[in-house]
């Protein structure tokens, strides 16, 4: 297997809108740090695949296969083999959005469009500097563990609703399953690092939305420690982070996220630390002057493993429950439209009349869709993807699912290592646990607006993805193993 990894820069021109909180009234003047798109290309006989992280808060679907269109032929691959996962930082843009989420222009601007242009270019340059580095590689995975970094959002109130705050009581996976890709050769004792692929499930938002400044919050400072600390280029696939905050999120200073971010790079490291990929054998050394020493070395061993490379993919439908009639629309538009212009005769920035905007445009798209004799949509189309590696496996979901569903994935997986990514290819929306829709809230409520559904996923859908994946897996890894760490 070959192996090589790059980054390219994938900043946006300013001023920009950056997406993610609606009530974000001023678009973007300045950077905290760069966003990157990194990019992982494996080579086999069997397959060659491009695994493509970026800074971004989420790609649609028509977005997602211009760039997998782009990097395929930029590589010679076929798009399918390309994985495209974003970060899901709410201090980037969304190329594509079907909703402006906030921000200080109305509608998309001409810059904006312009910079969506760009990116399938970008992501190519990346694919394209990786696979020109690739090399013999070999590749283990350890999985880490980092506790107090992160919390279940899903707060419980006194009167019976469900904010987002902290609910210490519900779950998240504090797992850090890492990847860690070598040279094949050099020195026993000095292993040439290719890429460290790190998969972590939290919502990118210790920075808050009075920051005006580009950021990949706290992922940018994890990627830059761990590439210093162990070398080669570090690449961060956003984990099952759909019910997940940084325990103190929203912050007002953009230096809060280099802590969190470290602290991740540290597991990170530490998970993989002991997992050198090559095979060695130890030397016996007769050594000694006065009394005799026996010294033993690590050697390469000559036979070494040739790592498994594959890939498989499935197109599901994704079931939706039921959309409001064209008078419930209608009604709820009227109100809100008042509702709108009452604020604005009073004054109110546009932290106050983004989020009555946001619900706006939504029921006006809905009512363009009925109005133009198109029915609303009862199931969306989402692609489960997955790689072998070696022994290790990664899974790709569209959408901003629940941490129990990539927990469950990972630890009945086949793969002593499995790294479970949301956000991928072009990103859904929000797929919350069955457990969870009584609760209501925003995920399961809510969240659908801001991405252009007509309605919340299905309870089922949880369960579509993770027998899905599951069923990818097995096809992977027919010899079977025993699941989980």
């Amino acid at each position: 297997m070959l192996a090589g990894a790059a980054a390219v820069d994938i900043t946006p021109p300013l001023p920009i809108d950056l997406l993610g909180f609606v009530r974000r009234e001023r678009a973007a003047r300045s950077v905290w740090q760069p966003l990157e798109a990194r990019a992982l290309v494996l080579d086999a006989p069997a397959a060659r695949i491009a695994i493509i992280a970026a800074d971004l808060v989420g790609l649609t679907t028509p977005a997602a296969d211009a760039i997998r269109a782009r990097v395929a032929a930029a590589i010679d691959c076929p798009p399918e083999n390309v994985l495209l996962n974003s970060s899901h930082s709410h201090a980037a843009p969304w190329p594509g959005a079907p909703i402006k989420l906030g921000g200080e222009f109305d509608g998309w601007t001409d810059l904006e469009r312009r910079y969506w242009e760009t990116l399938p270019d970008r992501f190519a340059s990346a694919a394209v500097q990786a696979l020109d580095a690739a090399r013999p590689a070999q590749v283990s995975g350890g999985v880490g563990r980092v506790h107090g970094l992160a919390v279940n959002r899903r707060e419980r109130t006194a009167d019976g609703r469900t904010i987002l705050g902290w609910n210490p009581d519900g779950f998240i996976d504090e797992d850090v399953p890492v990847l860690r890709i070598d040279a094949a050769g050099g020195l026993p004792s000095r292993p040439e690092p290719i890429a460290t692929v790190v998969s972590f499930g939290c919502h990118p938002v210790v920075v808050g939305p009075d920051v005006h400044k580009v950021s990949p919050d706290y992922l940018g400072p994890l990627r830059r420690w761990l590439d210093r600390a162990r070398g080669g280029v570090s690449i961060v696939l956003q984990g099952a982070a759909g019910n997940v905050l940084p325990l103190e999120a929203f912050q007002e200073d953009p230096d809060a996220a280099i802590p969190f971010g470290e602290r991740l790079a540290l597991e990170a490291i530490h998970a993989v630390a002991d997992a050198d990929p090559r095979a060695m054998t130890i030397d016996r050394l007769d050594w000694g002057s006065v009394t005799p020493i026996a010294l033993y070395r690590r050697r390469l061993a000559p036979n070494q493993p040739e790592p498994a490379l594959d890939v498989r993919r499935t197109l599901v439908a994704l079931p939706l429950l039921s959309a409001p009639s064209r008078e419930e629309l209608e009604s709820e538009l009227a109100q809100r439209r008042a509702g709108l212009e009452a604020k604005r005769a009073a004054g109110a920035t546009r932290a106050v009349t983004n989020p009555i905007a946001y619900h706006i445009a939504w029921l006006e798209r809905m009512l363009d869709e009925l109005r133009a004799g198109r029915p609303l949509a009862t199931a969306l189309t989402g692609e489960i993807w997955a790689a072998r590696v070696g022994q290790c496996a990664i899974v790709g979901t569209p959408g901003e699912v629940f941490s129990e569903i990539g927990h469950a994935v990972r630890t009945a997986s086949p793969a002593p290592v499995t790294l479970f990514a949301g956000y991928c290819q072009g990103v859904l929306g929000y797929i919350a646990t069955p457990e969870e829709y009584p609760f209501g809230g925003y995920e399961p409520a809510v969240s659908h607006r801001g991405y252009g559904h007509p309605a919340p996923f299905s309870p089922e859908v949880a369960g579509i993805i993770r027998t899905a994946a599951l069923a990818l897996l097995a096809e992977l890894f027919p010899e079977g193993g025993p699941a989980g760490r």
